[in-house]
Parts: structure tokens; sequence; C-alpha cells
């Protein structure tokens, strides 16, 4: 293979080769005008990404709004109430006993376990807190994530009302915590509400409504029974309520206290910079040691009870730098957390609300767009992954390269980004863009050992979406690839879309537009080094634009925590994805388009309506395939060129590099041909106008398929007529197998 070679267009196209040429990775950036985009979108995400969040359903009797901050361990006043959001599936208790080995998940820092039953392994988890003042009565509510049964959770708050010499800091109902100057207690389950007089112990029952849509507890203290003045600190624990749900269940040994732990779960009022520890997946590192301790002073809540009442109202907390959001998915698969271990591609996080990891520069503000990177996590691991454990690595993706940086939880530790892990990656695309302005167009999709799978899987299904694609330590199919042929799937079940679709080999093809950067340690245990080479020696052989970084003394567990990525994040850029090209090559697996999700591979730019053959989406690990290539809008000419050099970086070690990229040249002359060779496929849409047909007086189109095939000619001309292969035809043309041709004529 000689080192340079030039990129063959057939010998009728003529060559006018620019005296300029551009030699970089990525594509000479696109005027944005050339981008199609769809309900602010770029053209090319399933639907999933074009569906409007849906509302969580609200307490009927709350009278003061939904004004929840969506960024977790943060709060704000608005219309009358303190309203506040804490971290999900952070209620792991006390860092006691570990009794279980965990087999699947990020690990946590509490070892809490629920018993089973209602309680679905998340029972007691605190979602959203809002106090609320009118002129008759306070308002408290807590939002559950899960609720199953009423009877399951209880909470208790604590309030300080005068920040002084209380009558005790023990706080009641057998929480087993304690708290500075507790003046006052009050006591939510589903079987009431109570006010606890600190000196007496003596309840009092208060107006209490359970709302199980909303999972909601709410309480009304009368103003008459308890004056709101000045500042008060609040807290408030949560766990599980005893049998007439008049006080916290004891948390046995069997389920990881240790002696004397109290019987909490989960606390409220924890901020994002107290939960800014190394290794602190879930959030909840300093939960977990309070708890162990017992005093949960730190956690509090200041509520002055006169900017309440004068309504003060206040925007959404800007939070810059690493911290978790929350956001409504469209589908919820139950509630809690399911069982699952790291061998099982089933989602594991089930509820309705799901949280990922957000990264903003120190130049983000509010209608500034800025551009993207989707880090996808690990096995194992969550959406915290590269907070835990590579802050370098996100500072350099994020304020290095002036771009926001989300990695969504995707359902579970192990979901290999199939399902329902897929389209909790489009949910939260969606969600970035609308709600952070995000620039969708500028969208590099990057992660690390299965979410470098999952970067092969999303960017090379979805090649119009994404402007780069940067695999770090990532196998090449859902499990482990010694060489092409030899894999064991990551999921044991031969049924599985991991052991039946989970090769991304025949999809590279895919990767003519989409430019990519893949790292890999020689010495890897995880991911065999020889089915990386194979996978790049095949991008090799196509001709596209990659770059390799190979470092042969390092493993899979090694590279993870050195924290050092200099050469690839060098490497990720941040212009427009690919505009309207000339040559498309796509393949896909039919099943994996889940039309009731709203996921799947249905366009790519001027090539729409993909639908594959009924017997090749019948049967398992079959692709459909389409070559389209308009020779009326030719792309450039393009001269490629490789280069292999040393990495010089002792930190992690020094490694080895192979690149190609293209130079660029000048345009090549139209001709009024469009071919389409078929696989498998039955239906499809060539946009005419953006193929560069329209415009002329005579074209052809040139059909190669082994099925018949419905096509439609969209977009095309008033009074121009269609003939398949002679006889007048239709702008939706029904091809026989085998080669046609569709000539179109202007009048």
């Amino acid at each position: 293979m000689s080192l340079v070679s030039t990129a063959l267009l057939p010998v009728r196209v003529a060559r006018r080769v620019a005296g300029a040429v551009a030699h970089a990775l990525a594509p000479a950036p696109a005027p944005a005008a050339d981008l199609v985009v769809i309900d602010g979108m770029p053209e090319g995400v399933p639907p999933a990404a074009l569906q409007r969040e849906p509302t969580l359903p609200a307490p009927a009797s709350w009278p003061f709004g939904e004004h929840f901050p969506r960024t977790c361990g943060t709060g704000r006043f608005a219309d009358g109430a303190l309203f506040w959001t804490d971290f999900l599936y952070d209620d792991h208790g006390a860092a006691g006993v570990p009794v279980r080995v965990p087999t699947g998940g990020a690990p946590a820092r509490g070892t809490y376990l629920y018993p089973d039953g209602p309680a679905a392994g998340n029972g007691a988890d605190v979602f959203r807190v809002a106090i609320g003042l009118d002129t008759t009565h306070t308002w408290w509510r807590i939002d559950w994530n899960t609720l199953v049964d009423s009877a399951v959770p209880i909470g208790l708050f604590t309030v300080d009302t005068d920040r002084g010499a209380a009558p005790t800091n023990e706080c009641p109902a057998n929480a087993g915590v304690r708290s500075a100057g507790i003046d006052l207690a009050l006591l939510l389950s589903g079987a009431g509400a109570w006010l606890i007089d600190s000196t007496t112990g003596t309840r009092t029952a208060v107006e209490h409504r359970v709302d199980m849509e909303s999972r909601s507890f709410l309480a009304k203290v009368p103003r008459a029974l308890v004056a709101p003045t000045g500042t008060w600190t609040v807290r408030l624990a949560a766990g599980l309520a005893d049998e007439d749900g008049t006080g916290f269940a004891e948390v046995p040994f069997v389920r990881g206290a240790g002696p004397g732990q109290p019987n909490v779960y989960n606390l409220a009022f924890r901020t994002r910079e107290q939960e800014k520890v190394p290794l602190n997946f879930w959030s909840e590192q300093a939960q977990a040691d309070a708890l162990a301790d017992g005093d949960v002073s730190q956690f509090s809540l200041a509520v002055p009870w006169e900017q309440l009442a004068e309504r003060r109202t206040e925007a959404e907390p800007v939070v810059t730098g690493v911290s978790t959001r929350w956001y409504v998915s469209s589908v919820e698969l139950g509630q809690g957390v399911g069982d699952g271990n790291i061998l099982d591609t089933a989602p594991q996080f089930l509820g309705r609300v799901q949280p990922y990891s957000v990264c903003l520069p120190a130049t983000y503000a509010p209608g500034r767009r800025l551009p993207l990177t989707l880090m996808l996590h690990s096995l194992a691991l969550g959406q915290n992954q590269y907070a835990a454990f590579d802050p370098k690595l996100l500072h350099e993706v994020c304020d290095g390269r002036n771009s926001i940086v989300v990695t969504p939880l995707a359902r579970g530790p192990s979901c290999w980004y199939f399902d329902e892990g897929e389209l909790d990656v489009w949910e939260v695309f969606a969600r970035v863009v609308e709600q952070l302005g995000a620039d969708p167009n500028r969208t590099v999709i990057a992660g690390y050992s299965m979410g470098g799978y999952g970067t092969y899987k999303l960017g090379l299904s979805y090649p119009e979406v994404f402007s780069q694609a940067v695999v770090l330590a990532g196998p090449p199919t859902c499990g482990v690839r010694l060489v092409r042929g030899v894999q064991a799937p990551a999921d044991f079940d031969p049924t599985s879309h991991c052991a039946r679709e989970g090769d991304t080999w025949p999809l590279l093809a895919n990767a003519r537009w989409l430019p990519f950067v893949i790292a890999h340690g020689g010495l890897d245990q995880f991911v065999p080094f020889p089915g990386i080479v194979q996978q790049v020696f095949e991008l090799d052989r196509l001709g596209y634009r990659y770059r390799f970084a190979a470092y042969p003394v390092e493993d899979h567990v090694a590279f993870l925590l050195k924290d050092d990525f200099d050469d690839p994040v060098a490497h990720m850029g941040t212009g427009l994805r690919q505009a309207d090209p000339g040559h498309i090559t796509f393949a896909w697996y039919p099943q994996l388009v889940r039309e009731d999700l709203g996921i799947g591979p249905h366009r790519v730019w001027w090539v729409s309506e993909l639908r594959a053959a009924e017997d090749v989406t019948q049967v398992r690990g079959q692709l459909a395939s389409v070559d389209a290539r308009s020779y009326a809008r030719p792309d450039r000419t393009r001269t490629i060129r490789r280069r292999r050099g040393v990495i010089p970086d002792f930190d992690p070690t020094p490694g080895l590099f192979t690149e190609m990229t293209w130079q660029v040249g000048g345009e090549v002359d139209p001709l009024p041909l469009l071919t389409l060779d078929l696989t498998g496929v039955a239906g499809l849409a060539v946009d005419v106008v953006r193929a560069g047909l329209a415009t002329l007086s005579r074209s052809t189109i040139t059909v190669a398929t082994d099925h018949p095939v419905r096509i439609r000619l969209a977009s095309l001309p008033p009074g121009t007529t269609v003939e398949l292969d002679g006889r007048p035809a239709a702008p939706v043309v029904d091809v026989p197998v085998g080669r046609s041709q569709l000539t179109l004529t202007a009048t």
C-alpha cells in the first residue's frame, strides 16, 4: 500500500484541482446554512431526539408551581416557596458493613440494602423537596424517586427555628441521627404527618396528603400552631417506615448497617460542593461518612420566611463545572432499581426520571451556543465516571475545548447502548440542546471501554449527526473480540442484541464522512489489541480518515486510572458535522430499529425513509445497506495522506500513532447520473433537489437491488416526468429485483 494515493473517481468525470488544499482529520468547516436542521436538531437523529419532554404530574393541592431546579444539589426561590432538587439513586445509607458483593453498577460509598418487595431497591430515595408559605399555613413536600407503596418511605424534617440553644440534638422517631439545635420536627409517612415537640416529644397530627401519581407526601402546618418567623435551618432524613408508619424501621446487619448506625438511607440538602470527592459515583460519599458518624448537621437548608412571604423568585441556577442534572424520560420501565449484573444488558434504572452528568465550561452563559461532546460511560460505571476517575480528561474536553460535556446513565451499568440505553442517550442529547443551548451541529461522540463501543455503535448508525467519533480503549463488538470471527458477547443470552447485532465491523463503511480518533493500550486485558488493529486496518483499507494512537505497555485499567489522554484530546475537534455529500454509504441492523422507542436509523442526508425488506428484518444479525452516489453533485477530489510517528509522552507512556488524512482538492464537473446499490432494502426516498438532479433537464438514476424496492422521488419539481426502463412511472415507483433505470425529464 503506497504512502500517498489518490481517491479514484470514474474516468468519465473530469477533475479540476484547486490550488489551495486543506490537510486535516476533520472535514473543512461547512457553512451552517448547508446543514439541514429539523425542529432544532440535526437531520438524521431518530424520532426520540425530536420528542418534547413529558411533564411530571403535580400534586393536585400544591399551590406553588413546579419550579424545581434541574441541577441536583441546588435550590431556588419561586412563587412563595423554596424548591430543592436532591441527587438521584444516592440512597445507600451509611458506610457500614458491605454484606453483598456488587455485581453491577458503579460502587456506592454507603452499604445499606433494601428488603425485597415494594421498596424496589430505591424506596427511600428523595427526589425533590419544597417548602412553601401561604396566608394560613406552611407547606412541606417530599417527592420520592420511587413510590410503589405509600407505606414504604418515611421522611423527617428537623427544624432549628432560632439557630440557638435547643432542647435536643437527637432526631426523634428512631432515625438514629443527630443535628444541631432541634426545636421541632415534622414527620411524614404514608400513614400521616405529625409535628413533634422536641421538649416533650408530643405529637400533633397535621393535615397530610399522599399523591401516588406525583409520588409526593404533603403536609400543611397551621401558622397559628407554629409561627413562621425569621430564618429556620431545616434538615431532612429519609428511610423506611416501621409497620404503623410512625417511625423509622431498623436497618439490620444483614442489610448493611453496622452496630449503632442510623436507620437513614438518604439525607437531603447536600450540595454539589459537599459531594465533590474522588470516586463518588452517586454523589453520596459525604452522606455515607456523616451517617457513619451520626451527625448530619452539615446538610441543611436556610428558609427565610420573609422572602417566601414576599414571593421572591429567582432564575434557574446556572452551575459551571461538573454537576448532575435530571430529565423526564418518554418511557417508564417500572419503578426503582432492577436486579442486574454486568453480564446482562437489560435496563437496571427503571424510573421515569433519569440523571445525567454535565460539565459546563467556565465560559458558559445562557444563550451562548457551545459545542457538545457526548462522553459515554464504561461497563459497570455510570454517569459520574469521568468526574470520579478522570477529572483531568473531563477538564481538557470541557474547558480545554470550550465544550459542554454530557454523560448519560443509559439506564444501567451494562446496557451497551441498546434499546432503552440508546433511548437515554438521545433524550439527554435533546434536553441538553433544549435547556442548556448546546449546539447540536457541533457534536463529538466519545467514550471509554463500553463507552467506546457505544461510540462505534451510535456514530456509525447515525453518521450524519456527529462531526467526529473518539474511541478510548473501546471494543469494536459488544463483548470481547480477539480478531474478527473469534469473539464472545458481553451478554450470555444468545438471543440478545449484544450477541446477534453487536458487531460494528459491518458498519465501518458508514464512516466515510465521520472521522475517527482511536487510542488503545497494547496490553489491554479486556479489549484485546489485535481486534482494534483489525478495525483500524479496515478504516485504512476504506480510505477513511482516522488517527490511531497505540500505547504498547498500557493495559485497560491503568490507562483509565492514569487519566492522561493528551493525544486523543488534542485531535478532538469542535467543527460542524458533514453537510450533504455526493457519495453516501450506509448499512444498518433492522433489528435495532425500535419504532416504539423512537430509535433506529431512518435517513442519511438526502436518502430517507429507509425501510428494510421483511425477510431481512426477521432474520437476526442481518444487515440492509445502501450505496448512493450522485454524480450530479460530486464530492471534491481528495488525496490520501498517511503519517506515522512516535508520541514522545511519558505520561502515561510513549506511544505510536498512525494517521490517515485527506488533502481536499478542487471541484468535479457534474454528470446527470445517480446510482443506487441496494441490499435488503424494501423502501427509501431520494431528495432529487439535494442530490443535485432537480436543475437538470434530463437525468438518470440507475438502481441495482436484490429485493423489490419502492423508491419515492422527493422534492420532484412540478412537470417532471419519470420513466422506469422506458415506461411511464409515478414519483413513487416500485422497482423490481435486478438492474433498472429511472429517467427524469423536465418538461
